[in-house]
């Protein structure tokens, strides 16, 4: 892997992979805290992925009462 990001190519996605995941898990952080209650993958990852619908359902409703003021 460290090879592949060497190259010009593996930069450039590298840098757009930084745009676009990590704000999102900065945001997740930020408003849920950085530890799950959760032990096992399997548990974690329907933790997380809860925490994205709460995050998504929440910016869509902010975002809906914004547009209509």
């Amino acid at each position: 892997m460290a090879d592949r990001l060497a190259t010009p190519t593996g930069r450039a996605q590298y840098r757009r992979r930084s745009a676009l995941v990590e704000p999102g898990f900065a945001r997740l952080f930020q408003r849920f805290g950085r530890h799950l209650n959760y032990r096992g993958r399997r548990a974690v990852d329907t933790g997380i992925k809860l925490l994205g619908t709460v995050h998504n359902l929440s910016e869509l409703l902010v975002g809906t009462a914004e547009s209509r003021s």
